[in-house]
């Protein structure tokens, strides 16, 4: 017999708020667990075929590109010069106008390249790429930006409406980088949730 009148129903009440505190927990863990594994993967997979345009998006606020960005753009015109794309989509408010000669002084011509220049994150940039893509009449692109955000990067680019495949710039992959695996992971869940 109880001690005191109701414990047992007090005490049931606890058990069962600890389980459902404890199954959402547990939830979360795996919820953040599978996207950092996604979005390893994703870091390390080059899936460029043919397509209407390459889409480089450049966050920054120096005065030259780093050199990530210029591989990205290196990479961007390897995949003009085989001919796999047409057009290249430059976004990000001070990254794309650098992008953009970078890319010239490599042999790009000038009218081959699209550039938005408002874009202040991933999110806008590739809205913004979907958004020139469409009215250039291209549907499928693939995007080329750091290897850990490709997975927002596809994520965003396909609700936007394209075809986008994802082909990172050098051999690095999210696995050689832990930390952008952290940093992507929560941006992309963010996304998911937020739409940011």
């Amino acid at each position: 017999m109880s001690w005191l009148p109701g414990s047992n129903t007090v005490m049931r009440a606890l058990l069962s708020l600890g389980r459902g505190i404890a199954t959402v927990f547990t939830s979360a863990l795996l919820l953040l667990g599978l996207t950092a594994a996604m979005v390893a993967v994703q870091s390390g997979r080059d899936e460029a075929r043919p397509v209407g345009a390459a889409v480089v998006f450049g966050e920054g606020d120096g005065s030259a590109l780093t050199p990530a960005q210029k591989a990205q753009c290196d990479h961007a015109t390897n995949l003009y010069r085989r001919g796999t794309v047409s057009r290249i989509i430059l976004t990000g408010a001070v990254v794309a106008p650098l992008a953009r000669q970078h890319l010239i002084e490599q042999g790009v011509p000038s009218q081959a390249l699209l550039v938005e220049e408002e874009s202040a994150s991933l999110v806008e940039g590739i809205r913004a790429a979907a958004v020139m893509a469409r009215a250039q009449g291209v549907s499928s692109v693939v995007i080329v930006v750091e290897p850990s955000a490709m997975l927002i990067a596809l994520k965003v680019a396909r609700d936007e409406g394209l075809t986008a495949y994802g082909s990172p710039a050098g051999g690095a992959s999210g696995f050689d980088d832990p930390g952008a695996v952290v940093t992507e992971t929560w941006r992309y869940l963010r996304y998911i949730f937020v739409g940011k």
